[in-house]
């Protein structure tokens, strides 16, 4: 952990298709959620997460081009990279009460809000950990940012559209 504030962002190939390959290009770092054979398999519809400078030719790009796409969601952390891709492995699946489990998309950015504002405190702890806010685009493509401030989920909508 750092002092400083970095921003990362969680794409979902599965959204964007072929325009991964170009944010692979724009920023080289960057990791696949997946590892082994579900990345050998899904690695074409699997989230990534990229850091995400800001300002540079990567943020510009992403701001030029994801508007309505639903191409993924931002996190605010003073923590690095690799403490980042750890959390975030660990909400790839979710059991059902039955036992099964089941890929969880909480990276779209139409599924994040509905997980987060339905759940319990320790729910949101354990989500939030190292994550100072999520940033992400609204149903009326207004930014909307969601932190824990004393365990308390916090919704703050903006005037910026994207």
């Amino acid at each position: 952990m750092n002092n400083s504030l970095s921003y990362y962002i969680v794409l979902d190939a599965a959204k964007m298709h072929n325009r991964i390959e170009e944010a692979k290009q724009f920023n080289r770092k960057h990791s696949c959620l997946y590892k082994g054979k579900a990345e050998e398999k899904l690695y074409m519809v699997a989230p990534w997460l990229f850091t995400y400078p800001r300002p540079s030719v990567f943020s510009e790009w992403y701001l030029a081009n994801s508007g309505q796409q639903h191409w993924g969601i931002i996190l605010e952390s003073t923590h690095n990279f690799k403490a980042i891709y750890i959390h975030l492995k660990k909400f790839l699946q979710v059991k059902t009460e039955d036992g099964s489990k089941l890929y969880f998309r909480f990276y779209d950015p139409r599924v994040l809000p509905t997980f987060l504002e339905t759940s319990d405190e320790h729910q949101l702890k354990e989500f939030f950990g190292p994550v100072n806010k999520y940033i992400l685009e609204s149903k009326n493509r207004t930014i909307v940012e969601y932190k824990l401030e004393n365990n308390q989920l916090i919704k703050i909508d903006s005037d910026f559209y994207l």
